[in-house]
């Protein structure tokens, strides 16, 4: 049986909490024996409060805790990276413990924020992992020595299994089931749970709005410029002149407050734009690729597709 300690941080998503324990509840269900066993643990205090505002009271402090099987880290809700590495910082006196505590268990899994808080231990440094999409300028600025992709729902690199945002766990815990119970169990327990199949990639649920949550206000406006002059041949240089710097300043400023590069910023606005109109017009998707700035309709189908896993017409068939 693996004991399991529920590491929860303050202003925890409760379904991260509890989705995971309803998971172990059914495959013991379904096993008819008890596989798991598990409890909840607080950081500073035997309690924790949800982002919802739900309060759960912890089996056991992170101090007083002293060895589990498998370490499972439930994310928090993502307020901006300030405060986010302002939530690491609580972590920070307990990180020696808690690199004891993941060298010693058979696993270690980690949601969405979660990786951060983890990642203050120092534990993940050898490690490949992913996180949420939008975290990508939040570990490059205060995790530089982490190998980490967002573009994987979830990932294993040895004992250690991380994974996105909110619903990513569920894939990710039915993968920790395949490797500790077995392929049968974990497909059987997917039906009971109707625990639906997710792409590999995180790509297709990318947003521009999440790349605006930082305080560079000069950045800001160039965002918005982008946004209003889509059709418009947007180059490194026309945007650096925007922001009346380099372009070698534009790239690494993109790159430090966004996470991605100019190009790919807009490529994505383009996208995104084109959803929109997909959903809410009858626009023909020609006139959709030119009012975008693409005037190779093939071509803008083909990076549609690639982002989202369907073309223009498959998108727009879903609203009917």
């Amino acid at each position: 049986m693996y004991h399991v300690a529920i590491i929860c941080p303050d202003r925890a998503l409760a379904t991260g909490i509890t989705g995971v324990i309803d998971i172990f509840n059914v495959a013991n269900t379904l096993a008819k024996k008890p596989l798991f066993s598990w409890q909840l643990v607080g950081i500073e205090t035997n309690k924790v409060r949800t982002s919802q505002g739900l309060e759960m009271t912890c089996d056991v402090k992170l101090a007083d805790l002293h060895h589990a099987d498998v370490m499972l880290w439930i994310g928090s809700q993502f307020e901006g990276q300030q405060k986010l590495w302002h939530a690491c910082q609580v972590f920070a006196p307990y990180r020696e413990q808690i690199h004891r505590l993941a060298q010693n268990s058979e696993y270690t899994i980690a949601t969405c924020t979660s990786v951060c808080y983890l990642a203050t231990s120092g534990f993940l440094d050898p490690y490949h992992v992913t996180s949420s999409w939008w975290l990508k300028a939040f570990y490059q600025r205060y995790f530089p020595q982490l190998k980490v992709s967002q573009e994987k729902v979830y990932l294993q690199d040895g004992k250690v299994i991380t994974s996105g945002a909110a619903q990513c766990y569920f894939p990710m815990m039915l993968h920790f089931i395949r490797q500790t119970c077995g392929i049968e169990l974990a497909d059987e327990l997917a039906s009971w749970l109707a625990i639906p199949e997710l792409t590999t990639s995180q790509q297709p649920y990318m947003q521009i709005g999440a790349f605006e949550l930082h305080q560079d206000e000069r950045l800001l406006a160039l965002q918005n410029y982008i946004k209003n002059n889509l059709s418009e041949t947007l180059t490194v240089d026309l945007m650096a002149k925007q922001l009346s710097v380099s372009e070698r300043t534009l790239i690494r400023r993109f790159q430090k407050q966004i996470g991605l590069t100019p190009a790919n910023y807009v490529r994505l606005a383009r996208l995104e734009k084109a959803k929109q109109l997909l959903r809410t017009t009858r626009m023909n998707t020609n006139d959709i690729a030119w009012q975008l700035g693409y005037q190779d309709i093939g071509s803008f189908n083909r990076i549609f597709k690639e982002q989202y896993g369907k073309t223009l017409n498959e998108y727009r068939a879903q609203f009917g």
